[in-house]
């Protein structure tokens, strides 16, 4: 298990987050998981399975997350597993998964009525009554990777049969989401919004820059473990040289770490510029993408005096750039 899984498993640990990524994810934004009902369960599944008379075979598999849905209405198991490349056999790995909390599931209902000794005949040999009900398990994938996901999507995908078999056969489809591919990572709360914007705009420094702008308040003062998520997910290592010490809270400000990153950018730019007769170039270039962070926050209505903070643009510029949209 690599550190970024690590990390991933004990950022996701956290209710409030598994709750938002699940909402925004399978239900379109709805709050259909409340995170006051959410326990934590074993991760570890086992299944021992009798080969011959004196030898078995033990399948057991481990989920990166799993919780229990409890709304007093009706009880889920939901599991979470983390991806940062492509899994070919991903639908039948989750199966497995699944199937095996059903089987533990049963197992545990056949081993009370054995105890209560409470089924009729026509129960007795599936140790299960006619009222009795599983509990619906439901799994999660998400993928970190960069390259879209060329996988299956479902156990039908992995069939080698293309005639009328395929169709008979069994499916289970897989719930995925490919961070790459969110639309709109705004939607998700603050701490989701974090990671998956730096994932997805890990290659696109303008559209992360604008995003970390239009939240100033929330990139000024991040907490520690955030910090450390996002950094060993994306992997900007680099980064450390340029946080300073926390705050008395112990938050980080990566808004101001950004800022001297993106400076430290523009003079190396200037310097080779200057050896190639290219400051202005750079300089024009400087301009014109300031200017356009300047026209990205209006739309969003943010105020001058913070415009002009974040771009380093005056009033007058802003207001010229305001009245041309």
């Amino acid at each position: 298990m690599g550190k970024e899984d690590s990390v991933l498993k004990q950022f996701f640990k956290d209710n409030n987050r598994f709750a938002d990524l699940f909402n925004q994810t399978l239900f379109k934004g709805k709050p259909v998981i409340d995170p006051r009902k959410l326990t934590d369960m074993d991760t570890t599944q086992a299944e021992i399975i009798p080969l011959k008379a004196g030898s078995e075979k033990v399948i057991q598999k481990s989920r990166d997350v799993a919780k229990l849905y409890n709304n007093e209405i009706e009880l889920v198991i939901l599991g979470l597993e983390h991806q940062h490349q492509v899994h070919y056999a991903m639908p039948a790995r989750v199966m497995l998964y699944d199937a095996l909390t059903y089987e533990g599931q049963y197992k545990e209902i056949a081993k009370e009525h054995r105890r209560q000794r409470d089924l009729t005949p026509k129960e007795w040999l599936s140790q299960f009554s006619k009222t009795d009900k599983l509990m619906p398990v439901v799994t999660l994938v998400v993928y970190y990777g960069r390259d879209p996901w060329d996988g299956p999507k479902d156990l039908r995908d992995m069939f080698s049969a293309t005639g009328p078999f395929k169709d008979l056969a069994g499916n289970y489809p897989m719930n995925l989401i490919e961070v790459n591919a969110i639309k709109d990572v705004e939607a998700y709360e603050d701490d989701l919004m974090a990671l998956f914007a730096f994932v997805k705009y890990q290659k696109d420094q303008k559209s992360l820059e604008q995003l970390i702008a239009a939240h100033k308040q929330y990139f000024s003062s991040v907490s520690r473990e955030i910090y450390a998520t996002i950094r060993n997910v994306v992997d900007m290592h680099d980064m450390d040289g340029y946080i300073k010490n926390e705050n008395e809270e112990g938050k980080i400000n990566m808004c101001e770490a950004l800022r001297q990153i993106r400076e430290d950018g523009i003079r190396i730019g200037e310097k080779r510029g200057i050896a190639l007769g290219e400051k202005r170039g750079i300089a024009l270039g400087e301009k014109r993408y300031a200017q356009k962070i300047a026209k990205q926050l209006l739309k969003k209505h943010q105020p001058i005096p913070f415009i002009a903070e974040i771009t380093d643009l005056s009033a007058e510029e802003i207001e010229d750039i305001k009245r041309t949209m």
